[in-house]
């Protein structure tokens, strides 16, 4: 999910979040939106320091109670990377989930009398999902200050996500925001819960509607598709003060920085690799949420990805393929520089395409252009790693990254660090002959040496637990939409025979 943050690198960096909105459309429930030129434009005036400092220092925060009816996902608009097609994938799981919920407000004209959305003769609805593209802007680096602009506007989804049951919100949070509830306690939130991305967490306060005995705060979560890519927005006493964020962790890396600065003065301790331990009450805010690559999906994919006991890609032999290693050539060049250095030599020079070739080893950069720099769409990254024999990534892992997923699914060798996600098992369940977890040059240049001649398909065959386990990711991300919804819908009890959110059968 690197690429998400590094699209997001020209904004203006913080270290809190706070934003307190001061311009608020007030758009009917389904206003028209056209294109990006005619649609509403809605700005919102915040702080750049995004969760607290302009609060109140006494404010204090509770965990919500009121059941959600619909989820919005904050996404950046018109942008193309890991992070935002997870976001994606977010809203179609949990539109395709077809989830009914308890009815909590008063006035429910609009709800449907249909038998089927009834329990004991009370009203259910869909529990629906919606995309909320915004733009981050920030016109005056020396001011603190910046701008939220929602962008209501078909031309802010890319193409390549129109596959997903993903519709536009086309009005902000609080716009629909409850007046009263039925059943439960007044807590002062609505039924709506927008998922920010963790490098928003400076942003998760900007939408809320301007305090009236009518209006209700939206309910927050934060999804942590990385860790690193947060920049230390969301400090420890964010962590330790918003009691009110539900956080949803993309990676066993995740779930152990976020146990450990829930915890009171860092007591919950996890083993390096391990996950990390129970943290008491704070527990049931933290929750697994996978992602998945979707042309390795049985619901998008006709010509679907299989393993090497099936003889598919990745069951070819080293002679199939014509590059020996691969590498990114945005994360860890300093480490990938060393290795070519010792299959090259210390005066090695790389050609203009940022290509190498020593020690009997050909390294090729995933990219193109001058130093192979310039970005590859999906498509090229693919036919791409299909020719290559080995990958390495000796970057920072700051989640668990699509790169070597991709490279095993498409029948490469995966070599890597031990850092940030690649640290835990649960994240890049790869053989440990695989993992260097200091780095030893040598080593892993007698590894190289090996895979790409004649152990390649013994190599090979040592990579299929964990492509098995990368195809396994899409069911387990509904598995994790069924416990998002559990918790945030079905646990917060309506009324006192009645949990308010079942599954609709599939008929």
């Amino acid at each position: 999910m690197a690429g998400f943050a590094s699209l997001l690198d020209q904004f203006k960096q913080t270290t809190a979040a706070v934003a307190s909105a001061t311009k608020r459309p007030h758009p009917s429930p389904h206003p028209a939106a056209s294109d990006d030129q005619s649609a509403s434009r809605n700005d919102i005036n915040c702080a750049n320091n995004g969760t607290q400092k302009s609060q109140k220092q006494h404010q204090t925060y509770q965990y919500p109670g009121t059941p959600v009816q619909i989820i919005y996902i904050a996404c950046p608009a018109n942008t193309e990377t890991g992070g935002p097609e997870a976001l994606h994938q977010l809203c179609h799981v949990i539109n395709e989930g077809s989830y009914l919920v308890a009815d909590v407000r008063v006035d429910d004209e609009s709800i449907s009398t249909s038998p089927a959305q009834h329990k004991n003769g009370k009203k259910k609805k869909p529990l629906k999902a919606y995309m909320l593209y915004l733009r981050e802007r920030n016109n005056n680096p020396s001011s603190s200050s910046s701008s939220v602009e929602h962008v209501p506007s078909p031309r802010a989804r890319p193409e390549k996500y129109a596959k997903y049951n993903a519709p536009i919100a086309e009005w902000l949070p609080g716009s629909l925001a409850n007046k009263s509830s039925v059943g439960v306690k007044d807590d002062g939130y609505s039924s709506e819960l927008v998922v920010w991305p963790e490098c928003w967490t400076h942003l998760i306060d900007s939408l809320q509607p301007p305090s009236t005995p009518t209006t209700r705060k939206y309910q927050c979560a934060i999804w942590w598709l990385s860790v690193n890519n947060n920049k230390g927005r969301f400090l420890p006493e964010h962590f330790k003060t918003r009691k009110d964020i539900l956080h949803l962790v993309q990676s066993d890396y995740a779930r152990d920085y976020v146990v450990r600065n829930l915890s009171s003065g860092g007591r919950a301790v996890a083993a390096a690799g391990g996950g990390a331990t129970s943290m008491g009450e704070d527990e049931r805010r933290v929750l697994d949420l996978t992602e998945f690559i979707p042309y390795a999906s049985p619901s998008f994919s006709s010509a679907m990805i299989t393993t090497v006991d099936n003889n598919t890609d990745a069951n070819e032999t080293a002679n199939s393929r014509d590059l020996d290693v691969v590498y990114n050539t945005v994360k860890g060049m300093h480490y990938t520089d060393e290795i070519m250095r010792r299959a090259c030599g210390k005066k090695f020079k790389t050609a203009s395409d940022g290509s190498a070739v020593g020690g009997g080893i050909r390294f090729s950069p995933i990219g193109k252009g001058v130093g192979g720099r310039e970005r590859l769409s999906g498509a090229e990254v693919v036919a791409l790693l299909k020719r290559a024999k080995v990958y390495i990534d000796f970057g920072p892992h700051p989640g668990m990254d699509r790169l070597p997923r991709e490279a095993a699914l498409a029948g490469c060798i995966v070599l890597t660090n031990g850092e940030g996600a690649a640290n835990f098992d649960k994240d890049v369940p790869l053989p440990p002959q695989f993992k260097f977890k200091s780095f030893d040059v040598d080593k892993i240049f007698t590894m190289l040496k090996d895979c790409c001649g004649g152990s390649f398909e013994k190599h090979s065959m040592r990579m299929e637990p964990y492509r098995k386990w990368i195809l396994s990711q899409e069911a387990k991300m509904k598995v994790c939409v069924d416990n998002l919804i559990e918790e945030v819908a079905t646990n917060r009890v309506v009324e006192e025979d009645e949990a308010p959110a079942t599954k609709k059968p599939k008929l």
